[in-house]
């Protein structure tokens, strides 16, 4: 191979990281970097509240059925509560590498979401076990 005589070898990639045309290009290392551990360990996270959610909306539309309507709030809220304690558990047990000063971001990642599918799935639910009571005329 010639090289331009101002290039530097530096600047040249080395031999066995360049795809060559007549063979497949060199498999990437199969190293994961503490930064990729981490993404990937908060998108579990994120992911197992979200089902959670879904499942303690659901719980709560099921089981708050024939409590009085005021109780059904609390039981509902109450529900919600234990369960994302429960992801929290959880959470620590996948045992995400954090620094010290991000260990928060295992109480606070997926909570947004957590609640609105919770709050989505009991509506949701509780419409489809009710929905002859809503059909009924009114005259």
């Amino acid at each position: 191979m010639v090289r331009h005589p101002k290039k530097k070898d530096e600047e040249n990639p080395p031999q066995g990281d360049s795809p060559s045309k007549d063979g497949p290009p060199s498999e990437p290392a199969e190293i994961e970097s503490d930064e990729d551990r981490i993404r990937s360990g908060l998108n579990r996270v994120f992911w197992m509240r979200v089902g959670l959610g879904i499942l303690a909306g659901g719980i709560s539309a099921i089981f708050g059925d024939p409590l009085v309507p005021d109780q059904r709030i609390y039981a509902g809220f109450g529900i919600m509560i234990v369960m994302f304690i429960v992801s929290y558990v959880v959470a620590k047990s996948f045992r995400v590498p954090l620094l010290p000063q991000d260990r928060r971001k295992l109480a606070t990642t997926g909570y947004g979401s957590y609640f609105l599918m919770f709050i989505f799935s009991w509506i949701l639910i509780n419409t489809v076990l009710h929905a002859a009571a809503g059909s009924a005329v009114v005259h």
